[in-house]
């Protein structure tokens, strides 16, 4: 299964996804909202409380490199009802807000079944969906030409959901809501999941020895994706 490091987290978020081009700017709420969704435990399983400040402290420094800036920009409408900003920069720049990404969530838990919420409509993908198996949902735009995704996957004890817009220049722009992957550190070189990791044992972490590894369901759903030809 593919490793992300996540000591290179921040700067690949900053550079690729907020920041993807020079000059970019977003907002702090956005970095917060992007980077946590990733960084996150999927539901039922949150991450302590105190890591999450540390990391929040960290995402407070990082956005001040992208402020945005004044000037006109596109809004794409997502299937779940959020919104991608995509805002003009000088020079061609642009840069990509994701804090209205998930107004509400599009996937809850109830009585031990998982029930896709859109358009007020309410449908059950429990049995459509497992780790390995993603449940894909598309919408093109008619006026635009462009694509939207709203990918979901695992189980009931642990699930998670992205969305992914397409944009003009190419490729595509958007993020997951947590239980996309699963991250890691070793103690003494053995793997631990950092959720279960108290303060004590978070401080023991060996150096480089953090990492990623993306769900089987995410995985298989790029795949599919990039067989129809979307370019991931």
């Amino acid at each position: 299964m593919k490793r992300l490091e996540i000591s290179k987290l921040m700067d690949e978020y900053m550079d690729n996804e907020f920041c993807p081009e020079e000059g970019s700017a977003t907002s702090t709420a956005a970095v917060k909202a992007r980077v946590l969704a990733q960084a996150s435990p999927a539901k039922k399983r949150r991450m302590p409380r105190w890591k999450t400040a540390l990391i929040a402290a960290a995402l407070a420094v990082g956005a001040v490199l992208c402020i945005a800036a004044g000037l006109p920009a596109t809004v794409y409408y997502l299937l779940n009802g959020g919104t991608v900003t995509v805002q003009q920069g000088p020079n061609g720049y642009k840069s990509y807000d994701f804090s209205n990404q998930f107004p509400t969530e599009p996937v809850v838990l109830e009585d031990g079944r998982l029930w896709l919420v859109l358009d007020g409509e309410r449908t059950d993908i429990t049995d459509q969906i497992n780790m390995e198996t993603p449940y894909i949902m598309e919408r093109t735009d008619p006026e635009s030409g462009l694509t939207n995704f709203l990918i979901v996957g695992g189980t009931p004890e642990d699930f998670g959901y992205c969305s992914y817009q397409e944009v003009p220049s190419g490729g595509f722009a958007g993020g997951g809501s947590g239980g996309c992957y699963t991250s890691y550190s070793t103690i003494d070189g053995v793997p631990y999941d950092v959720r279960d990791l108290t303060p004590e044992q978070y401080e023991q972490r060996d150096p480089g020895g953090d990492y990623d590894e993306w769900r089987p369901w995410y995985l298989n759903a790029m795949e599919q994706l990039r067989e129809r030809g979307y370019n991931w």
